[in-house]
């Protein structure tokens, strides 16, 4: 529950962090719209410089000029001049930035009035200034009358500056306290050039239209009232426009040209069909303000420290117009909407970007997307001439990103409370001697960080004091324990488990469970894992003896009751080779009375009855008395071989292991069973390599089973043959065989022969006396020793019976 509510809850917590990281970033910008211009300016410090227009000149009174002219100002009729040789090259407009406020020399004046007339495309400028008393009205410096009547228009040289001194805009009209409007100089240049008559000049609300040229305007919230005494109020609506500067200062150099060389000639027919800017660039003029580029670092690492003239000001001005490089703006609304995409995106970012090395993927991440967003922000105000909401933006990724890192660490903590008090709640599930921890105490509110690290830590050292209790109890359990996953990988194996299966448990991890176990059923893990069905058979495992186990398997079933998600499988092995080793025992029992003994006592009793009935020859009697000998003899030979048999079986009877060589042991066998062998004309040879290796063992059994073998040997071939007994090198001990070149058996026969009671059904051996246990106690007697004991033989070619015993412990002969 606890979970789909969280899950439901995320997605409301996504969009509540959209939506106040973008309002935060608009409201940003809006509080601090400095940032934005900063950012403009860098924007436009990284597009770099603009090519030089070049239809725009300027003719500079520069420290040249002052040099050949004298100190500035000069008579009006060295500009006046300066006019005439400019109407030469009839340029497109000329405007002059230079302030005449006051008469000077009639004659001097005379002269500009003149020039300027005679030109007929010359701007002059006007200057609006406030009152040197605080609160006074602010006027306009304008030229004089017989100026003002000469030039064909007048505009004004006002830049907007920023409080730290930049000028970003130019106001395209102005006016004084009285009512006076002039439009900016480089409007009206633009406006002389084109031939646009005054009335072709409007504002229709967001630009300044003049003929077939739209100017994009920063409007002001209200128009201003304008109104004279006597004269009907008029709407001024005022607005500023963006310069878009081309580069630093001196960008306009190659198109910059001394006012003196123009006086002596120097350029003639440079101006031709040219907007033409008269002003001062000389710094000590003082005419001089900040730009964009001011601090821009050049390849040297030198900044632009030096201010831009005015005069250039009005050239990049000027240059904006004519080129129609107006940056768009996205507006309020626009800025919200990028704002709360790229908070989505920074959402989206730190969603996925988690797992191993979180911190460094999510911060890389965060730094990508801003990079990217950098990089998109240049590429649309470098190529579509757009001001992206680059702060908005900026802002709102910082905001998100903090935001939801809050958020995730409030869930984080809030998911660690949950499992701190699952885990108190849950740790009595493990039985272990430690008390169960105090569940933490429910707030409104998680805890702090310092007190989930002190719980953590009680509740893990409870924890894994009870998981090592556990883990223990499981490796102690006496039967064997296995737990594999669903798919039957095994994962985790106690102690006996390992013993059982011949392995450490570390090895078996890992491992598949059939294939361990020796299971061939495909459908074994369907029944368990998907019928839940319970598997209960009984295995055996050779290794080295073989042994009789219980398997039962289960599935874990997940919930309090079961009936879960499977989670994985349990298997237990119980030996019962002690109880399948006595129910064998007792049917050998049954087998031996039933079978073995009934015969010679049905013998011995019917001879008896004989005896006491009948009045029988000295001779016969003697006859009768020896085969109840013989008979009695033969069922106390197969009682002593079965008992042995079974103690060796049983554990009773203790080997007795003592460094010994076969080779004497196999001389005394061949010593004693020699003159059996000779009674049928039977060879016994013995091949004795050198070099054979001591063995640890004991050493009357080991001489038993070797003697039953020969004996048997002996017993089961035709006479005149030849029987032989050969040690030999076997990994790290000896293997002991007894070839004969008696009948041999059959394929069939050869896995039962060492069976107890068991005797190969042939014809020659129908009158051969036996009991079926002698191979049986060989190979029990090969088991006690590590070692094997087997069989191969052809019929009719003989057979071979072989003992391989391990030289375990061989050091300790010395």
């Amino acid at each position: 529950m606890v979970q789909a509510k969280r899950k439901r809850g995320k997605p409301v917590a996504a969009v509540l962090i959209v939506l106040l990281s973008a309002s935060l970033g608009v409201l940003a910008d809006w509080r601090a719209p400095g940032v934005s211009r900063y950012a403009k300016d860098w924007l436009m410090r990284q597009r770099g410089g603009l090519p030089v227009p070049g239809d725009i000149a300027i003719v500079a009174i520069d420290e040249t000029s002052i040099a050949a002219l004298g100190r500035f100002p000069w008579p009006r009729q060295v500009l006046a001049d300066a006019i005439e040789m400019l109407k030469r090259d009839e340029p497109k407009v000329i405007a002059v930035d230079v302030l005449f406020p006051d008469p000077t020399n009639p004659e001097n004046d005379g002269a500009l009035a003149r020039a300027v007339s005679g030109a007929g495309n010359v701007v002059l400028a006007a200057q609006l200034v406030d009152s040197p008393v605080h609160g006074g009205p602010a006027t306009w410096l304008a030229p004089i009358p017989p100026l003002a009547r000469a030039a064909q228009s007048v505009g004004h040289v006002n830049v907007q500056v920023e409080s730290e001194g930049t000028a970003r805009q130019i106001a395209v009209q102005a006016a004084d306290d009285a009512g006076e409007t002039h439009f900016a100089m480089p409007v009206e240049a633009v406006r002389l050039a084109d031939r646009t008559p005054p009335q072709g000049v409007s504002f229709n609300g967001r630009a300044l239209v003049m003929g077939s040229r739209s100017i994009p305007l920063e409007v002001s919230p209200a128009p201003v009232i304008l109104g004279r005494s006597g004269a009907p109020a008029t709407r001024l609506q005022t607005g500023r426009m963006t310069i878009d500067y081309i580069g630093p200062a001196g960008s306009f150099e190659p198109v910059t040209f001394s006012l003196v060389d123009v006086l002596r000639g120097a350029f003639h027919g440079r101006f031709h069909d040219k907007y033409v800017l008269i002003g001062a660039t000389a710094a000590t003029l003082g005419d001089r303000i900040a730009s964009p580029f001011q601090h821009q670092t050049d390849a040297h690492a030198d900044e632009h420290g030096v201010l831009m003239p005015g005069v250039e000001v009005l050239a990049n001005a000027l240059n904006t117009i004519l080129r129609a490089r107006y940056y768009a703006e996205t507006g309020a609304s626009g800025a919200f909407l990028w704002a709360a995409l790229i908070a989505a995106l920074t959402l989206f970012i730190l969603e996925y970007a988690q797992g191993r090395l979180e911190m460094v993927r999510q911060a890389g991440a965060l730094l990508l997307l801003a990079a990217a967003l950098v990089f998109a922000a240049e590429l649309e105000f470098n190529r579509l001439l757009i001001f992206p909401p680059l702060v908005p933006c900026l802002f709102s990724l910082a905001v998100a990103g903090i935001l939801s890192l809050l958020w995730r660490s409030f869930l984080a903590s809030s998911r660690l409370e949950e499992s701190i008090e699952r885990l108190s709640q849950s740790s009595g599930i493990l039985p272990a001697p430690s008390a169960r921890p105090e569940a933490p105490e429910r707030s409104l509110l998680p805890h702090g960080l310092e007190w989930k690290a002190q719980k953590v830590g009680q509740l893990n050292a409870a924890l894994v004091e009870r998981a090592r209790f556990v883990d223990q109890a499981l490796r102690s359990v006496e039967d064997g324990l296995i737990i594999a996953t669903p798919q039957g990988i095994i994962t985790f194996v106690n102690r006996s488990a390992g013993d059982i299966l011949g392995t450490p448990p570390r090895v078996l991890a890992g491992q598949d469970l059939l294939q361990r176990l020796t299971l061939t059923d495909p459908d074994l893990l369907r029944r368990v894992v998907v019928d839940r069905a319970r598997v209960e058979r009984e295995i055996e495992i050779r290794d080295p003896r073989p042994r009789r186990y219980i398997l039962r398997m289960a599935a874990v079933e997940g919930g309090e009751n079961g009936g879960g998600v499977i989670s994985g499988i349990v298997v237990s092995l119980s030996d019962v080779t002690r109880q399948h080793e006595l129910q064998q025992t007792k049917n050998d029992v049954i087998a031996l009375v039933s079978h073995e003994m009934r015969t010679p006592l049905t013998a011995i009793q019917g001879m008896t009855e004989l005896l006491a009935n009948y009045e029988i020859e000295p001779d016969r009697r003697k006859e009768i008395s020896s085969a109840i000998n013989g008979e009695v003899k033969r069922l106390t030979g197969m009682i002593t071989e079965y008992l042995d048999i079974t103690r060796l079986e049983s554990g009773a009877t203790a080997l007795r292991k003592t460094p010994a060589r076969v080779e004497p042991l196999l001389q005394r066998i061949v010593l004693l069973l020699e003159p059996v062998a000779a009674q049928r004309g039977i060879r016994l040879a013995l091949a004795l390599p050198p070099g054979l290796p001591v063995l640890f063992a004991d050493i009357d059994l080991l001489g038993r089973a070797v003697e039953n073998l020969v004996s048997n040997a002996i017993k089961y071939s035709p006479n005149s043959t030849e029987v032989t007994i050969r040690a030999e090198l076997w990994h790290d001990g000896i293997a002991i065989s007894v070839s004969d070149q008696g009948y041999g058996i059959a394929e069939p026969d050869l896995p039962r022969v060492f069976e107890k009671f068991y005797r190969v059904p042939r014809v020659e051996d129908a009158g051969v006396p036996g009991t079926g246990l002698g191979l049986a106690l060989v190979r029990e007697i090969a088991e006690l020793h590590g070692g094997t004991a087997g069989v191969t033989s052809k019929v009719n070619q003989g057979s071979t019976f072989t003992l391989r015993i391990p030289a375990r412990d061989a050091g300790h002969a010395g």
